[in-house]
C-alpha cells in the first residue's frame, strides 16, 4: 500500500539488493568473472531501485493532487457541514441532505482511492476521524445508514 514514508527506504534497499547481488556473484562466479561483473550488477540494481523510485514519485504526485482537490471540495461543505452537526434535534432540510449527499460521495471517493492505494493510510484515517465526528450527529448518522441500506 502506498505509504509517503516509503520514501526512506529507497537508499536501504538500494544497499541491501546490491549486497545480496555482488555476494551472490562472487560466491557463484569464478572470481575474475565476479570482479568484472560488480559495477554491472550494481547498475542493474540501481536502476531496478531507481524505476521503483520513480513509480513512488508518481503515486506521490497522485497523492498530492487528489488530497488537493479532495481537501477543497471538503473546504466548500465544511461551514455548512458544521452548521448541520450544531444543532442535532432537528429534521434535516432537503437543502441540508443535498449537503450531506455530497459529503458522503466525497467519503467515497477518498475510500476508494485509499483502497486502491493512492491515499496514503495517516491520511485516511485522519479522513475516517472526520467522519465519525460527523456521524455522532443522529440526524446525520440516520441518513448515512439510509444511504448504506439502499446501496
Amino acid at each position: 500500500i502506498f505509504r509517503l514514508g516509503n520514501r526512506n527506504l529507497y537508499p536501504w534497499l538500494f544497499l541491501a539488493l546490491a549486497a545480496a547481488a555482488n555476494i551472490a556473484a562472487y560466491l557463484l562466479l569464478p572470481q575474475a568473472k565476479a570482479l568484472e561483473l560488480y559495477l554491472p550488477v550494481t547498475a542493474a540494481v540501481a536502476g531496478f531501485v531507481h524505476f521503483l523510485y520513480s513509480q513512488h514519485h508518481q503515486e506521490t504526485q497522485l497523492f498530492v493532487n487528489l488530497f488537493e482537490k479532495f481537501n477543497a471540495r471538503y473546504d466548500s461543505l465544511n461551514e455548512r457541514l458544521n452548521a448541520i452537526v450544531a444543532h442535532p434535534a432537528k429534521d434535516l432540510t432537503p437543502e441540508e441532505k443535498e449537503v450531506l449527499f455530497d459529503y458522503f460521495n466525497l467519503c467515497a471517493e477518498e475510500y476508494l482511492f485509499y483502497k486502491s492505494g493512492y491515499i496514503d493510510q495517516d491520511v485516511w484515517l485522519s479522513w475516517l476521524a472526520g467522519m465519525k465526528y460527523f456521524a455522532q450527529n443522529a440526524a446525520v448518522l440516520s441518513l448515512w445508514e439510509s444511504e448504506l441500506s439502499s446501496a
